[in-house]
């Protein structure tokens, strides 16, 4: 099914099967192999997999994370794993169209954030510019003393002081969205939720908000960012 999905969509595709999770959680570990595309049932003996998830994420946070099961009130569970959607078994050839419909439009998404944007940022006093890739920005943050830090995978950077919203008008604002009015967070970057917490990659944490109604309209704007790229 899946390869046929995929060639309607025009994509051929290289698939490996495993019978369990821990063999699938050993390739990537010890063999640091690399996949675009995960589908993980929930229900495994030994391991589930949310288990399995967990450690996958822990490993390499770039796949796209597909959830199969028959039971459909575990989805909002699975978002904690930065699970991309879920596929009902009860259904299964129907929801595997629209998954790989949606991980297309996902992938198409990525050669987007490769666009490049530049920043003059402060160094030792000195302004320099520097240029990098939107996918490689993590988050805008306004720190109390009015300093704006731009956090990458590679480094972190003092940007010129300005309103956050300013900055915002350079970038996707499906993907780059503010959070509790001090960050501005790239959501291709939260690998799970952990309490109140989004966990980011490198381990990055940053708070859905102090206040109850702040956090609840934090994770409605992720569960809307997943929403739109199914």
């Amino acid at each position: 099914m899946l390869i046929r999905a995929f060639g309607e969509a025009g994509q051929q595709i290289k698939i490996l099967t495993f019978s369990d999770g821990k063999s699938l959680v050993e390739k990537v570990e010890k063999e640091k192999q690399i996949f675009d595309v995960i589908f993980l049932d929930v229900a495994m003996p030994v391991v589930n997999g949310f288990q399995v998830a967990q450690r996958l994420r822990e490993l390499n946070t770039a796949f796209i994370l597909v959830f199969t099961t028959y039971i459909e009130n575990q989805s909002r569970e699975g978002y904690h794993y930065g699970a991309f959607r879920y596929i009902f078994k009860n259904n299964l050839e129907a929801e595997i169209r629209e998954a790989v419909s949606g991980i297309m439009k996902k992938l198409n998404y990525s050669v987007i954030d490769q666009e490049e944007v530049t920043f003059k940022c402060r160094n030792l006093g000195v302004l320099e510019n520097v240029t990098l890739k939107k996918s490689d920005i993590i988050f805008l943050k306004a720190e109390k003393t009015r300093r704006i830090i731009m956090q990458t995978i590679y480094s972190e950077y003092e940007l010129l002081t300005k309103p956050l919203s300013e900055y915002a008008e350079q970038f996707n604002p499906s993907i780059f969205v503010p959070i509790m009015r001090n960050y501005l967070l790239n959501f291709n970057h939260v690998e799970n939720i952990e309490a109140d917490f989004f966990v980011l990659t490198g381990g990055r944490k940053v708070p859905l908000g102090v206040k109850r109604e702040v956090r609840k309209a934090s994770m409605e704007k992720y569960l809307k960012f997943l929403e739109e790229r199914i």
